[in-house]
C-alpha cells in the first residue's frame, strides 16, 4: 500500500551528516596514499618476505611451531586482505575468493596454551589480538550500506605490546632464539596493519559516529527533505546521507533538486533533496519518526492547568 504520508513535511532538528559522491556514485573518500606511504607499503613488503622466508626454510616441516606460525600468518594476511579492499572502498563479498577465504579463516582455533612455555601467552594473546581486528572488518562488510558505505563505529584499540608477556623479546632474536624472530616481525606486520586501519577510522568518523555529527533544521517528508546550508551544492548532484532519526540511524542516498537563496546570512542556501529508491522501511521509519514529534510538539504546546 502506498506510504500516504509520503509527502508530508515537518520541521525537525536532527543529527546529519551528508558526504558528497563523485559522478560514479563513489564517496570523494581517502587517496591510498592518505591511508598507507610507500615507505609502509615496502616495509610490508619485507616483512612478508621474511617470514616467507622462515617459515618455508627454517622450521621443520612436522614441527608444531611452523604450524602454528603458518595460522598466524595466514589470519594476517586475511587481515590485510580485507583491509585492502576497504581501502578503496570495495564489498569484499563481490570477491570471488571471499567466501573461501572466511571459511578458511573459521578452520582455525587458538593454539593450545603450553603453561610450561614463557611465550605460549603472547602467541595467544597475538591470535586473538588478530583475530578481533578480522571479526571487526567482517562487522564492517556485514553492516555496509549495499557493500558501497562502509562505517567503523568501533572505538581504536591499543596497538599490541609484546613487552607485556615477554620484556627482552626484542633482543632474544640476536640470541639465535628462532620463535622468538619471528613472532618480532609477526608483531611489527599486525601493528603496521592496524595502524591502516586506524587511518580508515579516522577518514570515516564522520560517517561512523553519529554522536559528532551536526544538527540541521529539516523540513522532513519520507520523499525528501530541504535544509539552510552554509555551502552550495550542485543542482542533481548526489550525495549520501546520515540521519539520527531517535535510536535508529538512516542511511541513503539523495539528489540534489533545488537550490534558493535563503536571506539567511549564516546560512544562505536553502537545498532541497530527493531520496533515491528508500526501502519501504526506510520510509516506515521516517514516517514513524515525524508522527512521533508532531505528537510530542502538540503535547509540549498544550497549557497545562497547573
Amino acid at each position: 500500500m502506498a506510504n500516504v504520508r509520503r509527502y508530508f513535511r515537518y520541521d525537525v532538528i536532527i543529527p546529519m551528516h551528508l558526504e558528497e559522491v563523485n559522478r560514479y556514485g563513489l564517496h570523494l573518500g581517502a587517496e591510498r596514499r592518505n591511508l598507507i606511504s610507500e615507505e609502509e607499503e615496502a616495509e610490508l613488503q619485507v616483512l612478508n618476505s621474511a617470514l616467507d622466508n622462515y617459515l618455508e626454510k627454517v622450521f621443520d616441516a612436522s614441527s608444531n611451531a611452523l604450524y602454528v606460525f603458518y595460522v598466524l600468518n595466514h589470519k594476517l594476511d586475511f587481515m590485510w586482505w580485507l583491509l585492502e579492499k576497504l581501502m578503496e572502498s570495495k564489498d569484499p563479498r563481490l570477491a570471488g575468493d571471499y567466501k573461501f577465504r572466511s571459511k578458511e579463516d573459521s578452520k582455525f582455533t587458538p593454539p593450545k596454551n603450553n603453561s610450561a612455555s614463557k611465550i605460549a601467552p603472547l602467541i595467544l594473546d597475538l591470535y586473538q589480538y588478530i583475530d578481533d581486528y578480522i571479526s571487526e572488518l567482517q562487522q564492517v562488510v556485514e553492516n555496509s550500506i549495499d557493500g558501497k558505505i562502509f562505517t567503523y563505529p568501533a572505538p581504536m584499540k591499543e596497538h599490541f605490546n609484546d613487552q607485556s608477556y615477554v620484556t627482552n623479546l626484542e633482543f632474544l632474536p640476536d640470541q639465535g632464539v628462532l620463535p622468538a624472530k619471528v613472532l618480532r616481525l609477526m608483531v611489527d606486520k599486525l601493528n603496521l596493519q592496524a595502524t591502516v586501519f586506524d587511518r580508515l577510522k579516522t577518514v570515516y568518523k564522520q560517517i561512523s559516529r553519529a554522536d559528532e555529527w551536526t544538527h540541521y533544521k529539516v523540513n522532513l517528508s519520507a520523499g525528501g527533505f530541504s535544509f539552510l546550508s552554509e555551502k552550495s551544492y550542485d543542482l542533481f548532484s548526489r550525495m549520501d546521507i546520515f540521519m539520527g532519526l531517535d535510536e535508529d540511524i538512516l542511511i541513503c542516498r539523495g539528489q540534489v533538486q533545488s537550490l534558493t537563496k535563503s536571506g539567511n546570512e549564516i546560512f544562505p542556501y536553502r537545498i532541497g533533496v530527493m531520496f533515491e529508491l528508500l526501502t519501504v522501511e526506510q520510509q516506515r521509519k521516517i514516517t514513524l519518526f515525524e508522527q512521533r514529534r508532531e505528537l510530542k510538539d502538540a503535547m509540549l504546546s498544550v497549557a497545562l492547568p497547573f
